[in-house]
């Protein structure tokens, strides 16, 4: 049954409680009438619903088990993740602006012309994007392959901080963007027009470099990418010119038709 997999793969319950919650569904129990209909041994039928009480799946009344509906018990459940989950997050924002504050200044290159690096894996390279977006006042972004990976870039945007006013987003003309991420795109500050000469992954700051996607062959390209940052001025001015003039040529997204 794919409820039972998806109660444990997405809300964390053992095969155990997955079959006893399902069991229980609409009729009150004793703990030997729902070992002997879920198949759970006799055993572990106790403290799987235990378990089960502790979780917000299962009540119980004088000896007699019965289920929550399965709207309250997964509502309460994904209202514990978000709370976990914010909670998480706060202190990483909080550890985050400590950190900074103190090893920041000593992360500062050196002005003027530093060595091209190569980048491995989406993490990496989002860490780059993250630092040409905070050091330039104008940039592009061209996006091909990298829109599979497009989740994971607007929540870096969501992150940058300081950043530039406008950030300039090319698309291959043949693709599409829903109407809900272009309305998140927007609101992330970006302006979308259609290219045909979106040939490759890359990002441009006129401060921070030129970020160019290399993807690796025959693997899951939005997770297994690498790319190459030129950290040149001279070279990102170079090319902000050059995308400046092929995004005055493009198309905008009106309705995204």
């Amino acid at each position: 049954m794919e409820s039972e997999e998806l109660l444990r793969e997405a809300f964390g319950l053992n095969s155990y409680e997955s079959k006893l919650y399902i069991a229980l569904l609409g009729r009150g129990m004793k703990a030997g009438e729902a070992a002997q209909a879920s198949g759970v041994p006799q055993s572990r039928t106790y403290d799987t619903l235990r378990s089960l009480e502790q979780k917000g799946f299962v009540v119980e009344s004088d000896g007699v088990y019965e289920s929550a509906t399965p709207s309250a018990a997964l509502g309460s459940r994904v209202a514990k993740f978000v709370s976990d989950f914010e909670a998480g997050l706060a202190g990483k924002q909080s550890a985050m602006r400590k950190i900074v504050g103190e090893l920041e200044p000593l992360s500062r290159p050196e002005a003027g012309e530093q060595e091209p690096v190569m980048l491995k894996g989406l993490d990496g390279i989002a860490a780059a994007f993250l630092e040409v977006l905070r050091s330039s006042d104008d940039a592009f972004l061209l996006v091909r392959k990298g829109l599979a990976a497009k989740a994971a870039f607007l929540g870096v945007l969501k992150q940058a901080g300081r950043r530039p006013k406008r950030v300039k987003l090319l698309i291959p003309a043949n693709q599409r963007l829903s109407k809900v991420e272009l309305l998140e795109a927007e609101s992330q500050g970006l302006e979308v027009r259609r290219s045909d000469g979106v040939l490759l992954d890359m990002m441009a700051g006129d401060r921070g470099g030129v970020i160019i996607g290399v993807p690796a062959r025959g693997r899951d390209e939005s997770f297994a990418a690498v790319a190459i940052w030129v950290r040149s001025p001279s070279f990102a001015l170079s090319v902000m010119e050059s995308l400046g003039q092929q995004w005055r040529a493009a198309r905008p997204l009106r309705g995204n038709p």
